[in-house]
């Protein structure tokens, strides 16, 4: 092991000298507030709380804890935003059929024909059928408790269609996940990166919501879910035993198939039912997969991140020595394993000149502060995970809002924007 230390140190010190610590960046920092106010109670329903904390003009975060079945929480968040769910999926499905042409190209042949001929909405239907079988009942419980909640203003297979959007179209982001010397000049034991680069036209910018989930016993324990009102998988998912981080993976050559578990439900069921790498890992082996995505996966137990290039055929799992290592771009540094936004291996060395810079000292802070801001990454929304003292910091897409304080028209992208420290030992402990 110290002969691999020497190694990466002369990797490191290597990319140095070329230059990589200096690499231009297209952004600024962010010297926003981090809010850490304690949330106020909006309203109630069966089984369910919502909550906000609102610094007013477009400074607020909205926060639902539901409890109980699978069916039970689901039926709460459908009564608490019953219109809201109605408006996003309508406006989300206009969206869809705008946006969808860029994204056939990466798309199997029969889901590019189903589109060209019948519509996105055809393409949907076509990914529920496919993926019914492997998708946990639970799953399915929570689409009708929501459907049943909203009382018929919305199908319960309208509900279940929109759930299948993120298995055609896939998002550009960045993780990381840093322990060990990348942390050493601080108290924290590992943090993890998760940025939603996905454009601030799409309308689900104005549905943001963190849900706090309290399952009953034996489904699980509390996670929390950085996601869109009604929307019930995990893209961006804290559990205090796991999170999840995701990236598309446009660099994937082998085969997909569109029968298995959508990637964003077994995301979900890490953050809900692991509390381990292994446990994770092993969910990820042992279930079928469809399309491609890299999957970030970080642990409490472990104190350790795992990037996984996750396809059909296989997977591949890197830590912070086996990960591809490549110069001026990507250095290979104890403790640290890293993915920019960009199509992998990406030769951009702006988030690597970051990680170099600031390694030692990668906390929740300057991640928002200094690399989020300077690689203009996370645009819909970002999170970053402190799992030593339990906190979730998270910042959505909005209205601009200045140093000083005041707020524009124009939308900016959370990146840029105000965040929120929510302290998840107290949000998991929330009763109903």
């Amino acid at each position: 092991m110290a002969g691999i230390r020497v190694v990466v140190g002369a990797v490191v010190l290597l990319s140095m000298l070329l230059g990589l610590s200096h690499a231009a960046c297209p952004g600024s920092p962010n010297t926003l507030p981090i809010f850490d106010d304690e949330p106020k109670h909006v309203r109630s329903v069966e089984n369910g709380k919502l909550f906000s904390i609102d610094h007013g003009n477009g400074k607020s975060m909205r926060i639902l804890h539901v409890y109980g079945t699978p069916y039970q929480m689901g039926k709460a968040q459908g009564e608490i935003f019953t219109k809201e769910i109605y408006d996003m999926i309508t406006a989300f499905s206009g969206y869809i059929d705008s946006q969808i042409e860029p994204y056939i190209k990466w798309l199997p042949k029969e889901i590019q024909e189903i589109i060209l001929k019948d519509g996105p909405q055809a393409a949907l239907q076509f990914e529920v059928d496919l993926t019914r079988k492997y998708i946990p009942q639970h799953f399915f419980d929570e689409l009708k408790g929501i459907a049943d909640g909203m009382n018929g203003t919305m199908s319960y297979d309208e509900i279940l269609q929109f759930h299948l959007f993120p298995e055609l179209i896939k998002a550009s982001c960045s993780m990381f996940g840093a322990w060990g010397p990348a942390l050493a000049n601080t108290s924290d034991t590992l943090n993890q990166l998760r940025a939603l680069d996905w454009g601030i036209d799409n309308p689900l910018i104005n549905y943001s919501v963190v849900v706090v989930y309290h399952p009953n016993d034996g489904n699980g324990h509390a996670f929390a879910s950085l996601t869109w009102t009604g929307f019930i998988g995990s893209i961006t998912a804290y559990g205090g035993h796991t999170a999840v981080s995701e990236k598309v993976w446009l660099s994937y050559n082998e085969t997909y198939a569109r029968a298995g578990i959508p990637f964003h439900f077994l995301m979900r069921d890490i953050a809900q039912y692991d509390r381990t790498l292994s446990d994770a890992l092993n969910r990820v082996y042992n279930n079928r997969r469809t399309c491609s995505i890299h999957l970030g996966v970080g642990s409490r137990h472990d104190q350790q991140f795992r990037a996984v290039e996750y396809g059909h055929e296989e997977v591949l799992v890197y830590d912070d020595l086996n990960y591809p290592t490549y110069l001026p771009a990507h250095p290979q540094m104890d403790g640290l394993v890293f993915i920019n936004k960009h199509v992998q291996p990406s030769h951009d060395t702006c988030m690597g000149s970051l990680m170099q810079k600031h390694y030692g000292n990668l906390t929740a802070e300057t991640t928002i502060r200094n690399v989020l801001g300077n690689t203009q990454s996370g645009d819909m929304h970002a999170a970053v995970y402190n799992f030593e003292k339990n906190h979730m910091y998270v910042s959505v897409a909005g209205p601009k809002v200045t140093s000083s304080g005041d707020v524009e028209s124009t939308v900016t992208p959370a990146y840029a924007r105000p965040w929120f420290k929510l302290d998840m030992t107290k949000l998991f402990a929330q009763q109903q």
